[in-house]
């Protein structure tokens, strides 16, 4: 029986993350493990999780450099000339960074635009995406210290906590950004991808209104 990477082992934790995320961004999220093995994902790439993936090319480079890369146009770059969609890929913009246990990649986790709304959204914003991503590995890794910690079970109530906290992290760095702009809140909404309203109602629910 093969052994489970890190990640497979909090496989439902990084599933509500990736969910958690798009929601609040707006873009597609995945995540496969250093054996290439979808771990979780959203919209298209919820389905076939717990398989190998068939074109991990990017992936692989960011496994092996340890380093962040963006993908302005997939399928035309240098480092999917061997994948099977090259020329033809379904994909508008990615943005992938490596997950890094004890120094070690052990993952990745990429952003994923496929229409033209979500890719003007993510190249209008993508200095605030890059800072984003890094966190959100950040918090799988933090899962992943967790695990190890304590592999009685029961982390629920941990992966809630990290799942709220990322939202509220999210919408602060979003304030922060628009901090002494005019129409501040009309432009945090909009990197967000959410309604006024429904930031108002999250600044609110977060205690976030000294932020506003």
């Amino acid at each position: 029986m093969a052994i489970e990477s890190l990640l497979q082992q909090i496989q439902p934790a990084v599933q509500k993350t990736a969910q958690a995320i798009a929601e609040v961004i707006g873009l597609e999220v995945e995540v496969a493990d250093s054996n290439f093995i979808r771990i979780a994902g959203t919209g298209k790439y919820s389905e076939n999780c717990g398989e190998i993936m068939n074109a991990g090319f990017i992936y692989n480079h960011v496994l092996k450099t340890g380093k962040m890369i963006m993908i302005e146009h997939p399928g035309f770059h240098i480092l999917c000339q061997p994948c099977p969609n090259y020329k033809n890929c379904p994909e508008h913009t990615e943005l992938a960074a490596p997950i890094i246990f004890n120094n070690t990649p052990v993952g990745v986790i990429g952003l994923v635009s496929f229409d033209e709304e979500q890719t003007r959204h993510f190249m209008e914003n993508k200095e605030w995406m890059v800072q984003f991503i890094r966190k959100m590995a950040e918090l799988i890794e933090s899962n992943i210290a967790e695990a190890a910690v304590e592999k009685s079970g029961g982390n629920d109530k941990y992966d809630e906590l990290n799942l709220a906290d990322l939202e509220r992290r999210t919408i602060k760095k979003a304030l922060e950004e628009v901090e002494g702009e005019v129409r501040k809140a009309e432009k945090a909404a909009k990197m967000l991808g959410i309604s006024r309203a429904t930031l108002y109602r999250k600044i609110q629910e977060y205690s976030l209104i000294d932020k506003y």
